[in-house]
């Protein structure tokens, strides 16, 4: 019994001890003292002031760089109808015409819209620096491994390693892409004529209120998920 006691608590030291030599580094474990990155530049000013005699040497900077980035892999094209009315009325001395309305057709407008794939790009990588590196940079040591690492990929994008988040977005099924119900148009303002008099029969309601109107969001045509009056092709 004794035994497996003392195993049990063999086992759970050896496991306090691997989490905190992952939590404090190889460094710390090692005894050596730990420093920011600005007192590193100082200590390879001054070693005296850190009670050494030389400047730090071999010195690796280890860089992690993880990036969610959005790709477009596939475009679809989409009509969106266009509308257009013409609103006519007539005065003269002795009669009138009543305003009315007449929608006339209008060539839609076409668009692509992508299909939209999320990647995690990540890149792990390390650098020799000297003290001489570490003075002349002006910037802490995270813009350090930014500028590094940009220069790395840049050089090879093989280096970098790029997995599908599983995560897709379709422009041309967004549900938010119309967020606004569609404004009532204001009614024309009557013509002057006539000595500034508005001409009769301009405040009639017309007789055809139906002619031109648009169905609204959530009326009956025919289109993709959030898409008013759109036609994939």
């Amino acid at each position: 019994m004794l035994k497996h006691i003392a195993a049990a608590a063999l086992v759970s030291t050896f496991a306090l001890g691997a989490t905190a030599f992952a939590e404090t580094g190889a460094g710390q474990s090692a005894g050596l003292k730990q420093l920011s990155w600005q007192q590193l530049q100082s200590a390879c000013q001054n070693p005296a002031a850190f009670q050494s005699q030389r400047p730090p040497n071999a010195i690796r900077v280890t860089c992690e760089d993880n990036r969610l980035v959005w790709e477009a892999e596939h475009s679809d094209m989409v009509d969106q109808e266009n509308s257009r009315r013409i609103t006519a009325s007539l005065s003269s001395d002795k009669y009138y015409v009543i305003r009315q309305e007449q929608s006339v057709k209008m060539p839609d407008t076409s668009t692509s819209c992508p299909r939209l794939r999320e990647y995690e790009v990540s890149h792990t990588q390390s650098f020799s620096l000297s003290c001489q590196e570490i003075q002349s940079f002006q910037g802490n040591m995270n813009e350090f491994c930014q500028g590094r690492l940009d220069a790395a990929i840049k050089g090879n994008q093989q280096l970098a390693t790029r997995t599908a988040t599983g995560r897709v977005y379709n422009l041309c099924a967004a549900p938010g892409l119309v967020n606004e119900p569609p404004k009532a148009p204001s009614p024309p303002a009557a013509p002057i004529q006539n000595g500034g008099k508005a001409a009769p029969g301009s405040a009639q309601p017309s007789q055809n209120p139906a002619i031109g109107v648009r169905p609204t969001i959530g009326g009956q045509f025919p289109a993709l998920p959030g898409l008013i009056g759109r036609k994939s092709r």
